[in-house]
């Protein structure tokens, strides 16, 4: 009898010890979480803190003041939209020779390489 109440004491003490750092690790973990927790909640009140800085920042009327102090453009009209064909009317011709010409300094002549 004195073998198995030593054996069932030496069982309940390494389950005590067990249970114990069990108990510890379990509650270091929880404060990791706890931790992790809060930086996931700062994070998000940054992120929304800078949703809304963007939305200012990228207002229309604001972007527009600007460009006109900063950069001095102005918007497209429409009488500057144009198509291709009404640009060809527009453009001087050139002539066969010079476009050959041109091509022989590029080194290209329809699509192939050329080198005198």
């Amino acid at each position: 009898m004195r073998r198995s109440t030593l054996a069932l004491v030496l069982i309940t003490v390494a389950v005590g010890v067990g249970l114990f750092l069990v108990k510890y690790r379990v509650q270091g973990l929880e404060a990791q979480l706890q931790d992790l927790n809060r930086d996931i909640a700062d994070d998000r009140e940054a992120i929304h803190v800078l949703k809304a800085e963007w939305s200012h920042l990228n207002e229309p009327d604001r972007l527009k003041r600007l460009v006109g102090r900063h950069l001095g453009m102005i918007p497209v009209g429409v009488e500057q939209v144009t198509t291709r064909t009404r640009m060809d009317s527009r453009l001087p011709q050139v002539s066969a020779s010079a476009e050959n010409d041109i091509a022989a300094e590029s080194g290209v002549i329809a699509g192939k390489e050329f080198r005198p």
